[in-house]
């Protein structure tokens, strides 16, 4: 009986997900069908949808507005604090307050684990990114970096070595620096950003002494994103002075900039850069509910284990949203999200070098068509989240049975469990259950029906041949090794360490918010364009002899008391003054119903309003992008230049707390009133914003994968359905870990030429 009802749910939560998967196109050709059909049967319903719609889009916009005139005087406010002695005073207020500090950290305590996610990327790109981190003050105390490199690149573990050796080796510019290798096998896992991240946050979990998980930062960026020093510093000093129960729920969240290479990309690719930005920007003002962060941030440790980490399915491509929205969710809306107003600094993306202006031109905007394409497939959190309500799924869920792990006997019991520098995974991953009706585990509670679908994972047990398993670095999932009481081979599943049992309540506000969000991000910019754009070419009367009016012919006055009895007394009524001399055939059949007339001029004003505070966030985001591109950094260097010089002295003999470290080498300026231009482009907002909406929306009908980036190899998986293919596999392993292992004891000439390349680079660059 148990079984049946469990089966039941489980094909409900399937039948729903099905449906959730492809609302958002749904929802759009309802709302065509209303807009058709919609004056003529549901004239009223017509016109609350109408106003709410708009309505959404001006609190949006003035939303926006207003998040970005903030970011402008929160980055000055922010770069010239100096924040150890705003800790310092904050502390005191504490003690005088409470007359103690228990829960007080130190700042100079909080470690910041760095998670950059790098598949394919230049060398320079990553040595600019790592030669900021390192110049920061708190870089050789409190930085852990994890290069979250991608077993699908060839040359990745070169690469890593290579930069691991400089930076860590020869300068010891970190506390400790790392990578993780990920395999591009798993089973029910999405390559991306989200499976990348994940892998690397497991392995650093392990490499992380317990004792430290309540006083760590997990930090995620882009390869090409740079910090600047206040981002860690100011994130340690605001988690030091929080309490203890906040500290555990604590994210991060920096607004993002696009101050690098802006003059070498299309005005179109700027302009939607813009845009995005500003969209991002405008809900993490500090008053804000909801701060979802854009691309790069930071979570507690302990946060990020409560969450079971990141979702890897196909429904979690938009890494940073998905991660918060599933965080609000799992901590019941009780995530606690601190601005940062230091901003991320990343650049514009381009594509291919053409064979001239023209044709590189034209690869730009494709490569920004691919990069909102991705974006937009992110509107499959929508459908996770309203799958997550309809199933009242609030709060921690349960682990996810489907990272696995490889040992034999013959591993010895360690007490290191970790590697030395690297996280290598298992070649091939090989599954055999004596279940014949065991399911296969998916990364992330997906609710989308091309994902794996499982329940749970049970531990597999497989006759192994002689010789170590490819696999002994597996230490990232489970952190001692295990050894067999008999000679063989063991399989097993990876859980996340027990997580505190929090109290936490349901906080209702912040949900909703959420949910709004969501609308705002996946569905609003389509359905203002689509429902108002209906309704201007729909016929105002239709005539009794067919002929059709596109526009009044008789005015009709939308007074306050026109408005008011046509909502609440007549809907269907039209109040028009119609001539009593006309032709038989001219006589109105049917006439645009007053109640959608008065809705239509509200939305128009509303629009109106909605477009000047897009103009007042276009503005602002100027004077915001002239703070953090530039005024910053100017303030800093010239601290730092009279620091050198001595006249300014700090006790300890550091460089001065406002010191940002390492400025980017490449700086795009927006210069009034030629930056004006690009704001003419707006047609990039359908082009980059409603168009990639409705592709995506549409190819969800059918499919939940999206391949955004060109693998160097395919991705294969293999299910064994016999002990012998399985232990076959494992003796595979085993050779080619040897042989792995005997060319990592002894680097090849290409990668000993690899590394002194990077030397080489390294003395010219640095």
């Amino acid at each position: 009986m148990g079984l049946t009802l469990q089966s039941m749910r489980s094909g409900a939560s399937q039948i729903l997900a099905f449906i959730l998967q492809r609302a958002p196109i749904m929802s759009h050709l309802a709302l065509i069908l209303l807009g058709l059909f919609g004056p003529v049967y549901c004239p009223m319903a017509t016109s609350l949808t109408l106003l709410a719609i708009h309505l959404t889009f001006f609190a949006c916009q003035t939303r926006s507005f207003w998040g970005v005139l903030a970011a402008y005087r929160g980055v000055l406010n922010h770069s010239r604090t100096d924040w150890p002695d705003h800790y310092q005073k904050e502390r005191n207020k504490l003690f005088h307050r409470d007359g103690e500090c228990m829960d007080v950290l130190d700042y100079r305590h909080v470690q910041h684990c760095i998670i950059i996610p790098a598949y394919k990327e230049d060398l320079a790109t990553l040595q600019e990114t790592l030669d900021v981190l390192a110049s920061h003050p708190l870089a050789q105390t409190s930085y852990r970096v994890c290069l979250g490199m991608e077993e699908r690149e060839t040359g990745a573990v070169a690469k890593a070595e290579a930069l691991i050796e400089h930076y860590q080796t020869t300068r010891r510019a970190f506390i400790d620096m790392a990578f993780s290798l990920h395999p591009g096998n798993i089973v029910g896992e999405s390559a991306g950003k989200a499976s990348n991240v994940n892998w690397a946050a497991r392995f650093m979990a392990s490499r992380i002494p317990e004792s430290e998980y309540h006083y760590t930062i997990m930090n995620i960026l882009d390869a090409d994103t740079l910090f600047a020093a206040d981002f860690f510093l100011s994130s340690a000093v605001k988690f030091a002075l929080a309490p203890a129960s906040r500290r555990a729920v604590m994210m991060f969240v920096p607004p993002t900039l696009f101050d690098r290479n802006g003059a070498e990309v299309p005005v179109f690719t700027r302009a939607a850069d813009i845009f995005w930005c500003c969209a991002g920007i405008g809900g993490i003002y500090p008053s804000s509910w909801v701060k979802i962060p854009t691309s790069a941030y930071g979570a507690s440790l302990e946060l990020v284990k409560y969450c079971d980490f990141w979702d890897c399915g196909p429904e979690a491509i938009g890494e940073d949203m998905h991660f918060y929205v599933k965080a609000m969710f799992e901590t019941k809306g009780n995530v606690y999200a601190e601005t940062i107003y230091s901003p991320a600094s990343q650049c514009n993306v381009v594509g291919a070098a053409g064979n001239g202006a023209v044709s590189s031109y034209v690869n730009d905007m494709r490569a920004r068509w691919s990069q909102a394409c991705r974006h937009l497939w992110g509107s499959l959190d929508f459908g996770y989240c309203w799958h997550r309500v309809l199933t009242g799924k609030f709060g921690q869920t349960r682990k996810q049975n489907n990272y696995m792990a490889l040992t034999t006997s013959e591993d010895e019991l360690d007490d290191t469990p970790f590697c030395d520098k690297s996280a290598l995974p298992m070649k091939q991953i090989s599954i055999f259950t004596e279940d014949a009706h065991a399911q296969l585990a998916s990364p992330a509670s997906s609710i989308n029906t091309d994902a794996t679908a499982v329940e749970d994972m049970p531990e597999l047990n497989l006759q192994s041949g002689k010789g170590k398993a490819y696999g002994d670095y597996d230490g990232i999932i489970v952190p001692t090794p295990r050894r067999a009481e008999e000679e063989e081979a063991l399989m097993f599943t990876a859980q996340s360490e027990p997580q505190s049992d929090y109290s936490l309540k349901m906080r209702f506000m912040p949900m909703i918010s959420v949910m709004t969000r969501l609308y705002e991000a996946h569905l609003m910019l389509a359905q203002v364009t689509l429902l108002m754009a209906i309704l201007r070419i729909y016929p105002s009367v239709v005539h009794r002899n067919g002929h059709m009016s596109w526009s009044d012919p008789w005015p009709r006055h939308c007074t306050l008391t026109t408005c008011t009895t046509a909502f609440f007394s007549t809907p269907f009524a039209s109040s028009a003054d119609v001539p009593t001399n006309l032709a038989p055939g001219m006589q109105p059949a049917w006439m645009m119903p007053d109640v959608i007339i008065c809705a239509m001029r509200l939305a128009q004003m509303l629009s109106i309003a909605g477009i000047l505070a897009t103009v007042g966030m276009c503005a602002s985001h100027d004077y915001y992008h002239r703070a953090g591109a530039y005024i910053r950094w100017f303030e800093s260097n010239t601290l730092y230049s009279r620091w050198q010089q001595g006249s300014i002295r700090t006790p300890d003999g550091k460089p001065p707390a406002r010191y940002l470290g390492m400025e980017p080498l490449q700086r795009f300026h927006r210069k009034w009133p030629r930056a004006l231009v690009d704001f003419a482009a707006v047609p990039s907002a359908v082009l980059y914003g409603v168009f990639p909406m409705f592709y995506a929306q549409v190819r969800h009908i059918w499919t939940v994968k999206l391949t955004y980036v060109v693998s160097a190899k395919g991705k294969g998986v293999i299910v064994a359905p016999q002990t012998a293919d399985a232990v076959a596999a494992v003796n595979a392993d085993a050779c080619v870990r040897q042989s792995m292992d005997a060319s990592r004891s002894r680097p090849s000439e290409d990668v000993l030429a690899f590394r002194q390349g990077v030397r080489q680079r390294s003395s010219v660059n640095l």
